[in-house]
This record gives structure tokens, C-alpha cells and sequence, in this order.
């Protein structure tokens, strides 16, 4: 079964870094990106770029387009990796041992682990 991990953060506690601080954390993050890619259990692995966020949702018939990230939250999304695992305990067990979800406490790291659902229950692909 797929996975999708998604890699949170807290924007302002990131901000509060200087830029060799904020290198020094995240410089663990590739290693272990090659790791699970490596390993064939990964099929995609990325960081996202906050500055360039739209949303787009329908109001009052009119599709409507607001910049910035839909969720009012001091939590963002900064990456996320599908990954394949037998279930949910072990694909809990692979997106724990990622420096998100062991590293930057005080940066409000974490990841959160949702299985992908197949679009052929609803009659697509």
C-alpha cells in the first residue's frame, strides 16, 4: 500500500534561524532521502517552496485563486515522500527514522503519515 508522508514545520521558529543554523538541520534530510529512494519502498521525495503557494477553490460560482497557503496554521508543509509499505505500522516505522520527525524540535518538525487511497474505488485510475 502507498503512503503519503507529509514533512511539517513551524515557519516562524524556521525564520528565527540564521541561514548556517537552518543548513546545519536540514543537511540531514538527503541522506536519508537517497536511503529510502535507494531502497525502491520511496517513489517520490521533495521540498516545496513556500513562497509560491495559490489555492483554488470555488465561491459563489466563480473559481476564485488566494495566494498563499490555504491552512491558517504556524504548522506548514515543507516536503512529503510517497512511500510503499506493507501498512500503516510500517510505514509509520520507515517516515520515523527521517531527521523530520527526529530532528528540529524546536522548529516544530514532524511528519504525518496518511495512506493513499486508489482512485479505482471511484471508477478512475
Amino acid at each position: 500500500m502507498r503512503y503519503l508522508c507529509l514533512g511539517y514545520h513551524d515557519v516562524d521558529a524556521s525564520k528565527r534561524l540564521s541561514s548556517e543554523e537552518f543548513t546545519a538541520i536540514v543537511s540531514h534530510c538527503p541522506e536519508y532521502d537517497k536511503e529510502l529512494l535507494a531502497s525502491g519502498r520511496v517513489r517520490i521525495v521533495a521540498s516545496l517552496v513556500e513562497d509560491e503557494v495559490v489555492t483554488v477553490r470555488t465561491r459563489g460560482g466563480e473559481v476564485t485563486l488566494t495566494d498563499g497557503p490555504c491552512v491558517e496554521s504556524k504548522e506548514q508543509v515543507g516536503s512529503f515522500f510517497v512511500l510503499e509499505a506493507s501498512d500503516l505500522n510500517d510505514a509509520v516505522r520507515i517516515a520515523s527514522r527521517h531527521p523530520a520527525a527526529r530532528l528540529g524540535e524546536d522548529l516544530g518538525w514532524a511528519v504525518e503519515v496518511r495512506p493513499i487511497g486508489s482512485m479505482e474505488e471511484y471508477g478512475g485510475v
